[in-house]
């Protein structure tokens, strides 16, 4: 009986044998889900930050309105940028709107920079609404690290200096495009 007991226990049961087998099979697909995973997050952290690779300072969006079509300004570290107006086909009224490029040193990049690196998360600028023109109003955006902030046309003398600063900057450099 002991020379049965001691076969019994060296043999693996093809059923088990198969569970193992699986298991192994199943430990390593999900090794290696959780390392695409990662690499996954890693390429999209890379890609949310397009300001650290390619000299892009900050993006400055705003909406549009009836009278004039939204816009793109992207501005790079040594003060040159470009400017993109979003017109649908066929809206004449639009055309004199032209994408423009700037050379460097047209925009206070060193300035907007400074402000910027104090506030550090431009998400953390005060959301608030306000009231706007049907035909004028707006809503201007900033988007820095990868972060974008609420409408800056929006605060007041309430909110902290560094966002009224970052708000005047912007509104210089837009009305200099």
């Amino acid at each position: 009986m002991s020379k049965y007991h001691d076969e019994s226990a060296l043999q693996v049961n093809p059923l088990q044998y198969r569970l193992l087998r699986m298991g192994v099979v199943v430990v390593i697909i999900f090794l290696l889900s959780a390392i695409a995973k990662r690499i996954l997050v890693m390429a999209r952290s890379i890609s949310r930050h397009p300001q650290d690779t390619n000299g892009v300072l900050a993006v400055i969006t705003n909406s549009g309105s009836t009278n004039a079509p939204g816009s793109t300004l992207t501005i790079n570290k040594d003060g040159s940028g470009t400017l993109t107006f979003q017109k649908g086909a066929g809206e004449e009224r639009f055309r004199r709107y032209v994408n423009k490029t700037f050379p460097p040193g047209t925009f206070d990049s060193s300035q907007l920079e400074k402000i910027l690196t104090q506030i550090e998360d431009v998400e953390t600028i005060p959301k608030h609404n306000c009231i706007k023109s049907i035909s004028f109003g707006s809503i201007t955006t900033i988007t820095y690290q990868g972060k974008t902030s609420g409408d800056l046309s929006c605060l007041s003398v309430e909110d902290a200096k560094i966002f009224q600063d970052l708000k005047n900057l912007v509104q210089s450099i837009n009305t200099h495009v």
